[in-house]
């Protein structure tokens, strides 16, 4: 999963457009958000023992241009699936995050 921080003086959608070269080397154009995660579930204990329950925002994108460059500080590894065989991920996630039978409106957990 394409994730990081957003940056001083960034958008949500901008830091996702700068994460996604930097990690995949694909320029991207956010479409819509699929959906809004955050609480007990995104909760993760640094190891000096702060905790924080981070905030994802999940985008839909296209493609604009450029090619899947693995060898990167962050990704040593890409490569696209089926809807039916993507593999187990390390944080959970809703999913309706991962279909192509989305509504029109955001996912959210309740």
């Amino acid at each position: 999963m394409i994730a990081g921080a957003i940056e001083l003086g960034e958008t949500p959608a901008q830091a996702m457009v700068r994460e996604a070269l930097e990690e995949t080397g694909l320029v991207v154009e956010p479409e819509k958000i699929i959906g809004v995660y955050g609480g007990e579930a995104r909760r993760f204990t640094y190891s000096n023992g702060h905790q924080v329950e981070y905030l994802t925002i999940v985008f839909e994108c296209r493609i604009k241009s450029g090619q899947l460059t693995p060898d990167n500080e962050e990704m040593k590894d890409l490569q696209f699936f089926p809807e039916d065989q993507r593999p187990p991920v390390a944080n959970q996630y809703s999913d309706y995050i991962f279909s192509s039978k989305q509504e029109e409106r955001a996912h959210f957990d309740r």
